[in-house]
C-alpha cells in the first residue's frame, strides 16, 4: 500500500502524460519524454490525440510557458522568479514530469545549504577505509540528474549563500561537475 499524502505528479497524473505520449510523433529534444509542443499541452491543457482529456496545470500567459518549454530544450537551465504562492514550485514540479517523467529530483535550499548539498558528499567510513573511490561518494539530487541527463529542481534558490551559489552558477555554465577527488567530472 502506497501511504504517500501526495504522490508525484508524473504518477497523480500518468494517465494524461501516457496518453500524450503515446500520440506524440512530433520531434523531442534528446532525453525528452514528450516533445516540447505536447509538454505545452500537458501545462496549458486540451486534448492527447486518442481524445484524452489533458487537465490544465497552470492557468496564465502562454506565453510564460513556451519561453520555460523553449528554454529548457535548448539546454540552458530555468529560473523561475516571482512573490510567495504563484506557483514557480507547481510549475517546476510538471515539467520535470513531462519533460524528464521524474519530478522527485530535488534540492530544498536553506541558509544553511553548503556546497555538499549541491555536488556530492562522502560516506567517510567508505573515505577512511578505502580512500576517495566512487563507492565513498554520495551523490546528491543534481549530481543524480547530471549523471542520468534529467532534470533537478531547485527549490527556495535565494535562501542559500551567495559562496553556495557560486558553486551552482559554475556547474550550471560549464554543464560539468568536476571531481577532483577521483580526477573525473559528470
Amino acid at each position: 500500500m502506497n501511504a504517500a499524502i501526495r504522490l508525484p505528479v508524473e504518477q497523480a497524473y500518468a494517465s494524461e502524460l501516457q496518453a500524450l505520449a503515446r500520440d506524440d510523433d512530433r520531434q523531442r529534444p534528446a532525453g525528452w519524454s514528450l516533445s516540447p509542443q505536447a509538454v505545452l499541452t500537458y501545462l496549458l491543457g486540451g486534448k492527447a490525440g486518442d481524445d484524452t482529456l489533458v487537465t490544465p496545470k497552470y492557468v496564465g500567459r502562454r506565453r510564460l510557458m513556451e519561453t520555460a518549454v523553449a528554454t529548457l530544450a535548448t539546454d540552458r537551465a530555468l529560473l523561475l522568479l516571482g512573490v510567495p504562492g504563484t506557483a514557480k514550485s507547481w510549475v517546476s514540479e510538471h515539467l520535470a514530469a513531462a519533460i524528464m517523467g521524474d519530478s522527485t529530483l530535488i534540492v530544498q535550499c536553506t541558509a544553511g545549504t553548503d556546497e555538499n548539498q549541491i555536488r556530492y558528499g562522502w560516506n567517510y567510513a567508505q573515505l577512511l577505509a578505502k580512500g576517495p573511490s566512487q563507492e565513498a561518494l554520495v551523490p546528491t539530487p543534481l549530481y543524480r540528474a547530471m549523471q542520468n541527463g534529467k532534470l533537478c529542481r531547485l527549490e527556495e534558490l535565494t535562501r542559500m549563500g551567495s559562496d553556495v551559489q557560486d558553486t551552482l552558477i559554475t556547474v550550471l555554465s560549464e554543464k560539468m561537475m568536476p571531481i577532483p577527488e577521483l580526477n573525473t567530472s559528470i
